[in-house]
């Protein structure tokens, strides 16, 4: 982004742009971690959706239903070839070659093209890479780390989508045969083939008298497949809980053994509702999206260590007072946690 200096419709997005090329900077040179660099990329637009006219143009012309025969590729230069990328005032030089990986795009240089100027933007280009080869033009080591991380949050939140919807498939059938136990297995997040399952997740359902009314409690038992995986298998548990009944305060939970937990409650209405029409149409409603469990009706205080990753991944730490729950940044309207704060009174800051 750093040819990019003017033209940006939202301001906003150049600072989001810059921010994180100071953050993988700083990653590279082992100033700060990964996590950093995934929260930046959390916070604002994906990069192919940065709304500069020559980003927006760039993401067009690379959309899945365009054909590479409606680009016009910039004649002379091969291995890699470059595609001409041409909006208002503006030219770009973008490459699918292999040299910057499998399936993969990148618009690599950026120009503007000034009333008058008579030097041509692709003539000028063409020959710095005769003279200097192409590498000063392809990704660096920062663009390739912010896209590695870029494509683990992408795997991570198709996971993440997964474990939804399987908990709500489950739901779906324990609901049609109360008193059976339903079962499926998943993955860790990979954006590569199927890996061997790493947990397990089953489901059942009873009905319960409350106040005279009949409603229904679902059980689900979480199993350890892979120990080297379980921070992975413990988020999928908060997602399926989450589908399942967000407010995580509501929620019973038992250690059965060292590889498995179980876990009830009262099934929400409207989880309910998502259940059926997945099962019905074979799609979610646009509401229903992967999501953590709710601190519930009191904020908690937990030490630093850790609370970041935590954030980013989707992932439970403890409190202070000894309850699991995923932080989020929307507490400050919540009661803080009695327990917690006289912890924290007694320790200082943590």
């Amino acid at each position: 982004m750093d040819d990019l200096t003017a033209d940006w419709d939202d301001a906003h997005h150049h600072r989001y742009a810059k921010t994180l090329r100071a953050l993988v900077s700083k990653c590279i040179a082992g100033e700060v971690p990964e996590s950093a660099v995934a929260n930046q990329l959390r916070n604002m637009p994906r990069l192919n959706a940065l709304d500069h006219p020559l980003v927006r143009h760039f993401d067009a012309s690379f959309a899945l239903d365009q054909r590479s025969e409606s680009r016009e590729s910039i004649s002379g230069l091969s291995a890699p070839h470059w595609w001409k990328q041409k909006t208002s005032r503006w030219r770009g030089a973008a490459t699918d070659h292999s040299a910057v990986g499998p399936s993969t795009v990148w618009l690599c240089a950026a120009g503007v093209r000034r009333q008058g100027d008579t030097d041509d933007f692709y003539a000028a280009f063409m020959r710095d890479v005769t003279r200097s080869g192409p590498q000063p033009w392809l990704p660096t080591d920062e663009d390739l780390l912010a896209g590695k991380v870029d494509d683990k949050i992408l795997a991570l939140d198709a996971w993440k989508l997964q474990i939804h919807c399987s908990a709500l498939a489950l739901l779906a059938e324990a609901l049609q045969s109360p008193g059976e136990t339903y079962t499926v297995e998943f993955p860790a997040p990979s954006r590569g083939s199927l890996k061997a399952p790493i947990g397990q997740l089953s489901m059942g359902i009873e009905s319960v008298d409350v106040d005279g009314t009949e409603l229904g409690e679902v059980f689900l038992v979480a199993s350890i497949l892979n120990r080297k995986q379980i921070k992975a298998v413990d988020v999928a548990v908060q997602i399926a809980r989450a589908a399942l009944q967000s407010n995580a305060e509501v929620w019973h939970s038992t250690t059965y053994t060292g590889e498995s937990y179980a876990f009830s409650a009262l099934i929400d209405p409207i989880a309910r509702a998502h259940s059926e029409e997945l099962a019905r149409s074979g799609t979610l409603p646009a509401e229903s999206v992967p999501g953590g469990l709710r601190i519930g009706l009191h904020a908690h205080y937990a030490r630093k260590h850790g609370l970041v990753d935590a954030q980013v991944e989707g992932s439970s730490v403890l409190s202070l007072c000894g309850y699991w729950f995923v932080p989020t940044a929307d507490h400050m309207d919540l009661e803080t946690c009695g327990e917690c704060s006289q912890r924290h009174d007694q320790m200082g800051v943590v």
